[in-house]
């Protein structure tokens, strides 16, 4: 089992792909596109917010605004994201919220892998981080079977 850190940036890469393909889609792709997204983007922020955030919190001290941060952020780009959905992907300003939508993603998850990632790896044993990494995979799973419904 890959260990948490591993684990959390495998799904930044995918989260990015996706994103690329978003800013050069045409209106009919952005729908599908933005599920993907959200099936990606929604049990990876659930599972940090179950077992990475509190590990790193009680492991990290120093980290603790950090990460307050970034579940602000996840929350933040959740509300985007559900309203990108219900909206007509070919409507105004739809573009505009699509960027913004990933530029704070990709500003999060740089804050996570510059900052806070490699503080948490330092201070957590590989015990830890494998143990977290089968929680947050194991969150992940319940996330999106909730997620599908």
């Amino acid at each position: 089992m890959s260990g948490v850190i591993t684990l959390i940036k495998d799904d930044h890469a995918k989260l990015e792909s996706v994103f690329k393909k978003l800013e050069g889609a045409e209106p009919s792709e952005i729908r599908g596109l933005l599920q993907q997204v959200q099936e990606l983007l929604v049990p990876h922020s659930e599972a940090e917010e179950q077992v990475v955030y509190p590990a790193i919190k009680s492991t990290v001290p120093d980290e603790k605004e950090d990460v307050d941060d970034g579940l602000a952020e996840h929350q933040h780009v959740a509300a985007t994201l559900e309203k990108l959905l219900g909206s007509d992907p070919e409507a105004p300003g739809v573009d505009g919220l699509i960027a913004a939508m990933i530029g704070e993603v990709r500003h999060h998850v740089e804050e996570e892998e510059q900052e806070i990632l490699p503080a948490f790896s330092e201070a957590a044993s590989n015990q830890q981080l494998g143990e977290l990494g089968e929680q947050f995979t194991a969150a992940k799973e319940r996330a999106l079977a909730q997620l599908r419904g």
